[in-house]
């Protein structure tokens, strides 16, 4: 018997995030690994097999970063709170609202996912009761 190794635990928001239409990133590297087109054919759409299959290989190398929204005037900046290595932040994938409210407290915080320097995809969590900019 050949032994599977092990993948961390992946709840359905996060392979939904990284698999669904929204971010295109996973589905986009699974159609485009489909070699069997000639040159001027449109490539198929990727199997739900493809897509997870390259979910499996993207997700164990991405890089997680932390930023914090503020309102600024009439605009909205977004503040580097912290960066996570791929595989460090298994926390924030079992209990999101409760890690960032753990590390960060109660804000508005956006957390973004890269393979390598490339955007993967996002989320947004109002954490800890967080219900508007303060003084804005």
């Amino acid at each position: 018997m050949i032994e599977q190794p092990t993948r961390p635990t992946v709840p359905p928001w996060l392979y939904k995030l990284f698999t669904g239409h929204q971010y295109p990133y996973v589905r986009r590297q699974a159609k485009f690994a489909n070699r069997d087109t000639k040159p001027g054919e449109d490539r198929p759409e990727p199997t739900r097999e493809e897509i997870d299959a390259k979910f499996w290989e993207i997700y164990p190398r991405c890089t997680a970063k932390i930023l914090e929204e503020v309102k600024a005037g009439m605009i909205v900046v977004f503040h580097e709170l912290g960066e996570y290595p791929a595989g460090g932040y298994q926390g924030l994938v079992d209990a999101p609202e409760e890690f960032l409210a753990a590390h960060y407290g109660k804000k508005k915080i956006k957390v973004n996912f890269y393979d390598g320097d490339n955007f993967v995809c996002t989320i947004n969590f109002k954490v800890g009761g967080w219900t508007g900019h303060e003084g804005h």
